[in-house]
């Protein structure tokens, strides 16, 4: 099946260099970083297995509203060890106002196959909500916190992560402005919707231009808002890169305060060292359900993603467990 648009969102940038500036950090020591890691704002969730969705079968309905039978599901994470999950929320909402998840990843440090992986769940993604009706995945949050989005993430795609990251939307320009701007080639459609911008060339955006531009929907398509998003990320990648590594205290003291966690400072340097004594260098990418398994279907006159429940769960879970990636 073919799908008709597609959507993410920037905050992932933020996460990602959050996650980033950590390992760079565990070479500055463990009491400095720690103390650190301490400044994110901490959301306490339940621990239960059974609360986070995990190994918990939901009632799932196709997009015919018939019952679907997970009695016969296969939970991949079975008897693996060296795979660690922590799922990434952007969240698109106001400081402070509850919002939808915009941006969901799934990063794995895979011990075994020594790799980082980084899973991207399509937003209109029709699932089950535990405990209110089947919807969009990104809606999860919005209803219920960080808690009912893992659960809701677990349940339906039998994961069994427990450990979160978050960050509002709002928050890109403050991390955009922290590395002095960002270089990028707009055109001339893409110029009208940035303020400031009167024509196409390449420009240094501060963090309300890029959040702009990353932003622009209506002058094309999801397809080229995704774009954009993804060049925004490569110029912030590229520029922290060119920053000299004494600038990262700087930079993790200023970015981890915008960070909400479930993880205390000790998971979190535990998880960074793990990754550089492993000796992970490798980072690969993937994103579900995938197009030759969904498509775009109006239900009820909304826009969701459905997806080939079998099929999907199938390369999901070898992917982020056994290091199959499918075609």
């Amino acid at each position: 099946m073919k799908r008709k648009k597609k959507k993410s969102g920037t905050v992932k940038i933020v996460l990602l260099s959050v996650l980033a500036l950590l390992l760079f950090g565990v070479g500055f020591g463990y009491a400095y970083v720690s103390n650190l890691l301490n400044s994110t704002e901490k959301e306490v969730i339940s621990e239960k297995e059974d609360d986070l969705g995990i190994g918990v079968g939901i009632e799932i309905e196709d997009e015919d509203g018939k019952k679907v039978d997970t009695s016969k599901d296969i939970y991949y994470y079975e008897g693996v060890k060296g795979v660690t999950n922590i799922a990434l929320f952007g969240i698109d909402a106001e400081s402070g106002i509850a919002g939808r998840s915009d941006v969901i990843m799934i990063v794995t440090v895979d011990e075994n196959s020594k790799k980082v992986k980084l899973t991207s769940i399509v937003r209109d993604t029709y699932v089950s909500i535990p405990g209110r009706k089947m919807d969009k995945i990104t809606h999860a949050y919005a209803y219920g916190g960080a808690q009912l989005a893992l659960k809701t993430l677990n349940a339906n795609f039998n994961l069994d992560i427990k450990d979160f990251m978050s960050v509002n939307f709002t928050s890109l320009p403050k991390i955009i402005d922290m590395i002095g701007g960002v270089s990028v080639k707009i055109t001339n459609a893409e110029a009208g919707e940035i303020p400031g911008m009167t024509g196409a060339g390449t420009f240094t955006l501060n963090g309300e231009q890029a959040l702009a531009y990353s932003r622009i929907r209506k002058i094309d398509s999801d397809f080229e808002r995704s774009r954009r998003q993804r060049t925004v990320m490569q110029a912030i990648i590229s520029k922290m890169m060119k920053r000299p590594v004494t600038s990262y205290p700087t930079l993790m003291k200023n970015l981890l305060p915008l960070v909400k966690t479930n993880m205390n400072s000790t998971d979190m340097l535990s998880l960074a060292t793990k990754v550089v004594t492993t000796g992970i260098s490798t980072i690969e990418q993937n994103r579900f359900p995938q197009d030759n398994y969904a498509a775009g279907k109006m239900i009820s006159g909304t826009y969701f993603f459905v997806f080939e429940r079998e099929q999907t769960l199938k390369n999901i879970g070898e992917w982020i467990y056994l290091d199959k990636k499918s075609e």
